[in-house]
């Protein structure tokens, strides 16, 4: 037998942790000796009485009732001891078995039930509380899911439509009407259809909180970048200061100017002015056009998603709706802020982001 074979393997005795009593169990015992004690101490000064005035002979006969009382004493003591502590324990644990009843019956598809609030004062009416409140964030959210999913299917099918109608008319009469037309018009519809599709991504990795890296980025010098790739149907004028530096990424932040000179241009009249300047720990970009405004009422919810102000916006002129929504959640990822300021005429789109190394 070998000596790897003969070796006695000897597992050295580890001491199981004491597992922690029950409350009800731990208190028990407490309240007995608390209740205890005042018994023991009657029932000797009785049995003492007893012999001093009651002229009893036999001590021993008198020790023994006086023990069997003392014993009987405290077996009620104990009785009552642990009836009460299991009624406490069932009225602490009876709205708990109610909440996780009505937390079972909760389904996703009715997220308006709410679990009832016991008027407890503890942890119980807190915690049902705070499941209410939960509930209430997560019926939002399923809704605002289900409208959003609702208009992107609504501007998708919008081209979608009109592109196979011009492409089923063209193949029931090839002879009549123009092919480029027909194909020009089509090629609208597909541009149109990359826009929603591109900006729903943008919205898709925005909501993800898909954290870019950033880096040092000299703000007028991007504008002017920006503004120079653009061919808009009015004059557009920049003045920027240079050496505005914020950290950003770059793409991203790009893409909150293009927006904004998109939203100027679709409507601006004769012109729209773009600025850069600093203040004190921020970067400003504003953006103006002479168009017709946005009224006070509705400069917060132009940044809704799929927003259009029926005074200002048709689905026509190849807006999505997403726009100035995807441009002010990037801005707020950016620790800055977009929102539509007041002015003399026209719309005001101001920018404001902090300058590199203000935070």
């Amino acid at each position: 037998m070998s000596d790897r074979n003969a070796e006695t393997h000897v597992r050295p005795h580890r001491p199981r942790p004491a597992r922690p009593r029950p409350a009800r169990a731990r208190e028990t015992p407490a309240a007995i000796g608390a209740a205890g004690v005042p018994l023991v101490v009657a029932v000797a000064l009785a049995a003492a009485a007893l012999s001093l005035y009651a002229d009893v002979g036999n001590t021993g006969v008198l020790t023994a009732v006086m023990a069997l009382l003392c014993l009987a004493g405290l077996g009620l003591v104990a009785w009552g001891v642990r009836r009460g502590a299991r009624r406490s324990a069932d009225r602490t644990l009876r709205p708990a078995a109610r909440l996780h009843a009505e937390l079972a019956g909760i389904e996703d598809a009715d997220l308006s039930r709410r679990v009832p609030v016991p008027s407890t004062g503890d942890d119980i009416e807190r915690l049902a509380r705070r499941v209410n409140a939960l509930l209430g964030r997560l019926e939002s959210a399923a809704l605002q899911r289900r409208a959003f999913i609702a208009d992107a299917s609504h501007e998708l099918r919008t081209p979608l439509t009109g592109l196979r109608t011009r492409i089923e008319l063209a193949l029931d009469a090839p002879d009549d009407g123009d092919p480029v037309d027909t194909l020009r018009h089509s090629l609208h519809d597909v541009d149109r259809l990359h826009h929603i599709v591109e900006d729903l991504l943008v919205l898709a990795r925005l909501d993800s909180g898909e954290r870019p890296g950033l880096e040092p980025v000299d703000l007028g010098a991007l504008v002017e970048e920006e503004a120079g790739r653009r061919t808009p149907p009015v004059p557009t004028t920049v003045k920027a200061e240079s050496g505005v530096l914020v950290e950003a990424n770059r793409p991203r932040l790009g893409r909150v100017l293009l927006n904004l000179l998109a939203n100027a241009e679709r409507h601006a009249v004769s012109t729209i002015e773009v600025t850069v300047h600093t203040e004190p720990g921020e970067a400003v970009v504003e953006v103006r056009d002479d168009g017709p405004g946005i009224p006070r009422a509705d400069r917060d919810r132009v940044f809704e998603r799929f927003t259009r102000l029926d005074s200002a916006r048709s689905r026509s002129d190849g807006g999505s709706g997403l726009g100035l929504a995807i441009a002010r959640q990037i801005a707020v990822a950016h620790g800055g802020r977009l929102y539509v300021g007041d002015g003399a005429y026209g719309a005001r789109l101001v920018l404001r982001l902090p300058l590199a190394g203000s935070r």
